[in-house]
């Protein structure tokens, strides 16, 4: 097996890795491309497929290129727990990474405008369909949403996003590696 670095990883984790970073930007660009050509498309559907991608689609796409990584050595020879975790988890870290401060990099340079859609976006839905709980509970938050001068992609937001996605791969990795164990696929 041929270590990309001294972490022993893998030049196939981290080709899965860059896979996972190119297919995340190519959704992205491909749904901002659609929002910004298409006349249809409101900043609420924009917000709400941004959304659907993020929820559905690409925890489904991670998984799976995770459990490709998985498959292709676990096929040859059983492995250990920490073993299928590491294989699991780095392909997954890489392309969220990248990905994900990509995309802040973007609305925070050039896409300020698609950030002010995705927040004026957000407002419309929160307003269309308020939920009288949350409403009462967070005045403030709906308040600070019709702001254009917040930033919704500050360092801060960053780190609390990326901490929740890092639970996702932490959590996806534990699973694939617990029930795949000792095995021989």
């Amino acid at each position: 097996m041929v270590y990309f670095c001294r972490m022993n990883i893998s030049q196939k984790s981290f080709r899965i890795g860059i896979s996972l970073f190119m297919v995340t930007m190519l959704l992205f660009f491909l749904l901002l491309f659609v929002f910004s050509t298409r006349g249809r498309m409101t900043e609420a559907q924009y917000f709400n497929y941004s959304v659907m991608i993020s929820c559905f689609v690409l925890p489904a796409i991670y998984a799976g290129f995770a459990f490709y990584n998985i498959y292709g050595e676990a096929s040859i020879k059983p492995l250990g727990f920490r073993h299928i975790w590491r294989l699991s988890f780095v392909p997954m870290f890489i392309g969220g990474l990248l990905s994900l401060a990509a995309i802040f990099v973007f609305f925070n340079t050039s896409g300020s405008w698609a950030e002010d859609s995705l927040q004026r976006g957000w407002y419309d839905l929160m307003t269309a369909n308020p939920n009288p709980e949350f409403v009462e509970k967070n005045p403030e938050l709906i308040k600070a949403m019709n702001n254009p001068n917040i930033n919704m992609f500050s360092w801060k937001v960053f780190f609390i996003s990326f901490s929740v996605i890092l639970f996702f791969y932490f959590l996806i990795s534990s699973i694939f590696a617990m029930f795949l164990k000792n095995r021989r696929l």
